[in-house]
């Protein structure tokens, strides 16, 4: 063999190893099995894998429970290696919110959280799963009856009284199935959601690492924060929702503060020019308007792309504004919506938002019995009395909270109660960075405040303009959690934020 030859050859002999250094140097880190029975293992992905990225894929099985059947669950976890030269930190553990909500798993649902993760550009490896009874996994639970009854209900015209009355009836007939089935309700907690995140990371033989939570998954994050700090490096809480606060009983103020939040739109989100006083009489307007006139229109069934009728009344309407200011993008334009509908008519983001409240409506990824079994444990039925004060503290919400809070799911839906100490604030000195929109509907900067008081390392910045999940909202929160990742003692805050 002639030496121009052996030269040629030499790549062809070098890709081997060059193929097992680089799988080497982004292994999974060794599944293990824990002392409770909760183990990990490695298995064939349930999507095709890219050439161009290294992803592994597990299942998680949760520590076994005497007397129920099955024993334990059984979780998908993807886990995204950071290339090696860019790593400097553990790995984060993503905690998706709901609650009930999938992690987006399934299929090719993954490919985005590869493009995700590369945006994001963590210091360290990312590691995501579904929580128990979710999405991809086994069992996992949902009430297809209850989307059936939405479904019905969607192009009637139904006293609200009426309304509430048949899907109170659907969700106890979804809970009674499942209790007949063998279905134990009380298995899904905020508690157990911990337990298990932290079984996850221990089965890989991890001691120490990041984790960022949002929306709910803040209140899984902030669960094992107080019963498992030593596991944790650093935290970042993205749309907070802490354990003192009852979700259910604050809906009436939540609802108001989104509405009252809508007159402010041109002062903290720009876009137009009209003063506060101006934006609330328009919205009144709207709402007298569409009171009058109820809103007719078709959409795209989001099952089978047919076309379907709907009708929206004004407090449908409420609720579609409290759902439009989830999206920073969209909150700009809802003064000029506002005042179309005062004038009779739909425009573009008014149609866009209501086929988006319809594709909620009827999506499959969010399992209803999972959601009311862990809102009931952690928050309990809804005292009539408290919810009266509620109403009367917080008058434009009454309409539409009033029969909510009447046919409440808590009063029969069997999941146990949490107790006293699971709704005291979490005590912790983890350092967290905790992000909040300031026209977050749903988990408003008020509950970031109320969170920070316990925690001593931790720092809050409020995005303006911004509405639910800042992280994926603003360029600046994405290197704000990059730099507080890379070293969560520095102190130094990227410049990006000087410009808020």
């Amino acid at each position: 063999m002639t030496a121009a030859v052996r030269w040629l050859l030499w790549p062809f002999l070098l890709l081997p190893a060059a193929w097992w250094s680089w799988n080497a140097l982004h292994a999974a880190p060794t599944a293990g099995m824990l002392p409770n029975g909760a183990y990990l293992e490695w298995v064939d992905c349930w999507f095709e894998k890219p050439l161009w990225r290294t992803v592994h894929c597990g299942r998680f099985h949760t520590a076994p429970e005497a007397g129920v059947d099955p024993e334990s669950f059984s979780l998908p976890v993807l886990y995204v290696p950071r290339p090696f030269w860019l790593r400097s930190a553990p790995p984060v553990l993503y905690i998706a919110g709901g609650p009930g909500g999938a992690a987006w798993l399934a299929g090719d649902e993954v490919y985005f959280w590869l493009d995700w993760a590369e945006h994001a550009g963590w210091p360290g490896d990312l590691v995501l799963y579904d929580q128990r009874g979710v999405g991809l996994s086994e069992p996992a639970h949902d009430c297809p009856e209850l989307r059936a009854l939405r479904r019905a209900l969607l192009p009637l015209p139904l006293p609200t009284e009426e309304t509430y009355r048949q899907v109170r009836e659907t969700t106890r007939a979804c809970h009674d199935r499942l209790k007949s089935g063998g279905m134990d309700l009380r298995r899904f907690t905020t508690v157990a959601n911990a337990a298990d995140a932290t079984d996850l990371m221990l089965a890989m033989g991890l001691e120490k690492w990041d984790l960022y939570g949002v929306s709910y998954g803040t209140r899984v994050g902030m669960e094992i924060m107080r019963r498992s700090p030593q596991h944790l490096r650093a935290v970042v809480l993205d749309s907070l929702y802490p354990p003192e606060v009852n979700a259910e009983l604050a809906d009436a103020w939540l609802l108001q503060r989104s509405l009252e939040m809508f007159g402010r739109i041109c002062e903290l989100a720009g876009g137009c020019s009209q003063a506060p006083g101006e934006l609330n009489e328009r919205l009144e307007a709207a709402f007298a308007r569409v009171a009058d006139e109820s809103i007719k229109v078709s959409v795209r069934d989001p099952d089978g792309g047919r076309d379907m009728a709907v009708v929206y009344d004004d407090e449908d309407l409420a609720w579609l504004l409290f759902e439009a200011m989830y999206q920073w993008d969209l909150i700009p334009g809802l003064p000029g919506s506002v005042r179309a509908l005062t004038e009779g008519r739909l425009d573009s983001l008014i149609r866009s938002l209501i086929q988006d409240s319809v594709d909620t409506l009827l999506d499959d990824s969010i399992s209803d019995p999972v959601a009311s079994s862990i809102d009931c444990h952690d928050t309990g039925p809804v005292d009539m009395r408290d919810a009266e004060d509620q109403l009367r503290l917080f008058p434009r919400a009454a309409g539409i909270k009033r029969l909510d809070w009447q046919y409440h799911a808590c009063r029969y839906w069997d999941s146990g109660q949490a107790p006293p100490a699971f709704r005291m604030p979490v005590v912790s000195d983890v350092p967290a960075l905790l992000l909040a929109g300031e026209f977050d509907p749903v988990t408003p900067p008020e509950w970031a405040e109320l969170a920070l008081r316990n925690l001593s390392r931790g720092e809050l910045f409020v995005f303006p303009g911004i509405g639910h999940g800042v992280l994926d909202s603003h360029f600046c929160a994405v290197d704000l959690v990059r730099a507080f990742l890379a070293d969560p003692n520095a102190g130094e805050a990227p410049k990006c934020l000087e410009k808020l």
